[in-house]
């Protein structure tokens, strides 16, 4: 489910709505006047990835693994 934030109109309270998807927020009433002129703000996220990481320790390992083992790291190599 999204998050939508919002301004009322009225009293230019910003808000934030928990919204179903597709939804876009419509039924919403702001909830310190309870007024339905609001406008939706442009939001901005922020976003994780675990793979540039996973791939930098992944290339890490395999750059001392011997041919004969997939792990990387094996005590028949050396």
């Amino acid at each position: 489910m999204p998050i939508y934030e919002f301004r009322c109109d009225n009293c230019r309270q910003e808000f934030e709505v928990l919204c179903r998807m597709g939804g876009n927020g419509k039924g919403v009433a702001c909830p310190s006047c309870g007024k339905k002129r609001l406008h939706r703000l442009m939001s901005t996220f922020s976003a994780r990835s675990g793979g540039a990481r996973a791939g930098a320790t992944a290339s890490a390992s395999t750059s001392s693994a011997c041919s004969s083992c997939s792990g990387g790291d094996c005590s028949t190599c050396h």
